[in-house]
């Protein structure tokens, strides 16, 4: 078996989304250790003692803001927020999770507003944060065309993530994350007002589900998304494109999904 050091960096970021979309989607640690800021200490090598050195400097850290504030101020910028457009710079502006520290992006929305169906991911993908749009790259590529086998495409669909941001190494977002960015999400569920909403993964499943179950267990059968201000939505979830790309066999599963989604597009008031 190979082990981590052999393995390229798109074979690690491979193998970590099978994990998280098969439900091993748990950190063992908060923060990776930084094991190079560790110190040996050395004895000395004769009777005469080492000259005392002075202590090693820390490595500055970005002053954060504390976890319960930065959920209570998206909660507050998320009620405020009238608009898509409103909510869109509130998410911009919001500095309270530390994701938008390493992504290139914040991608807010995609597809259509007003389209009758929402696709929901728990987090932008790579070519997605480098792009500044939502579902591109080989992922985007299977998303249009799973979309033509039913007939649709993005038209017919508006899009958001739970977290506006990508996680390093396209990692599913941490309890934390999820739940300081949450009330963004569902503020942009009641405003763009969808007929009903496709989890795509694992990870947004999970989250807005508020489940520990995994996708394969809870893919392809409706329930009710309610956010907290009382907002009920009917969803669905199915796997996600870059977990499709792995695992192709898995899209006989998806297929079935689709076919579930086509039938309720067939009956939304707002398709055209």
């Amino acid at each position: 078996m190979a082990i981590a050091t052999e393995m390229s960096r798109g074979e690690l970021e491979s193998l970590l989304r099978f994990y998280a979309e098969s439900g091993l989607d748990f950190p063992l640690e908060d923060e990776a250790p930084n094991r190079f800021a560790a110190e040996t200490a050395t004895a000395p090598t004769n009777s005469q003692e080492s000259p005392a050195r002075p202590p090693a400097a820390k490595p500055e850290r970005l002053p954060a803001m504390p976890d319960a504030e930065a959920v209570a101020l998206a909660k507050q910028l998320a009620r405020a927020a009238e608009s898509l457009d409103d909510l869109r710079k509130a998410v911009e502006s919001f500095d309270g999770c530390n994701l938008k520290l390493t992504a290139r992006s914040t991608i807010f929305e995609g597809g259509r507003r007003g389209a009758p169906m929402m696709i929901i991911q728990d987090a932008p993908g790579r070519d997605d944060d480098a792009s500044g749009e939502a579902l591109t790259g080989p992922e985007g590529q299977l998303f249009d065309r799973m979309l033509a086998a039913i007939g649709r495409s993005r038209d017919d669909c508006y899009m958001g993530f739970v977290v506006p941001w990508r996680v390093p190494g396209n990692a599913v977002p941490s309890p934390l994350q999820a739940s300081i960015c949450r009330p963004f999400i569902e503020r942009q569920i009641e405003l763009a007002r969808p007929d009903f909403a496709v989890l795509l993964g694992n990870g947004a499943t999970k989250i807005l589900l508020d489940t520990r179950e995994n996708i394969l267990q809870l893919r392809g059968r409706w329930q009710e998304l309610r956010t907290e201000s009382g907002h009920a939505l009917p969803v669905i979830a199915t796997l996600q494109p870059r977990f499709l790309l792995d695992q192709p066999a898995q899209k006989r599963y998806a297929w079935t999904d689709l076919l579930q989604i086509r039938d309720r597009l067939g009956t939304t008031k707002k398709d055209a």
